[in-house]
């Protein structure tokens, strides 16, 4: 069975342990991965990890680069961020826990007027990147989408989030196009 298929074998049993991914092949330490829905007890560590892992990736870290603090950190804008998607699309999110700790998560939001699932936040702790927790976020969500009768999903990641775009295209996501944010001062 090719390491794809036992991924979307894993993705099809809910709240079920993952089988050790090809982790182990690639020199990288394998580990079982249990994703389940996102739960407010899971608040806490969720941002911990919004806060931790989108260095050098995060659009309000470019702006606060740029233009320094706009209020608080560039962290504590991405933590309202991922809060705003807890307590506005709580049943669409995801977390992914190793041996009982919350080590990533995915943020979902619906749009069935499009018929649209999309990732709006996926993150993983740095110590747990290239373990297959990532693919097991990512599956669970699409896992969702269809469940809840979305015909297409999105994501997005900022230019110089070269691993993220590897990431998503090796999952079959198609690039379809750019965009320029700006910012001024007032």
């Amino acid at each position: 069975m090719t390491a794809g298929k036992k991924i979307w074998k894993f993705l099809r049993r809910s709240d079920a342990e993952q089988e050790p991914s090809d982790a182990a092949a690639q020199g990288a330490e394998a580990v079982s991965v249990r994703v389940r829905k996102y739960h407010r007890r899971d608040r806490e560590a969720v941002l911990r990890i919004a806060a931790e892992s989108f260095r050098g990736v995060c659009l309000d870290e470019n702006i606060e680069k740029a233009f320094g603090k706009t209020g608080a950190s560039w962290q504590e804008h991405k933590m309202d961020t991922v809060d705003y998607d807890l307590e506005g699309h709580t049943a669409s999110c995801l977390v992914a826990e190793v041996d009982g700790k919350v080590v990533g998560f995915a943020c979902n939001r619906l749009y069935h007027n499009r018929s649209v699932g999309h990732m709006a936040n996926l993150a993983v702790l740095e110590q747990y990147q290239g373990k297959g927790v990532g693919k097991a976020l990512l599956g669970g969500s699409l896992d969702h989408f269809r469940e809840m009768g979305m015909r297409f999903a999105r994501i997005e990641t900022l230019e110089q989030n070269e691993r993220g775009q590897k990431f998503y295209t090796s999952a079959g996501f198609q690039e379809v196009g750019r965009q320029i944010f700006y910012f001024k001062k007032l």
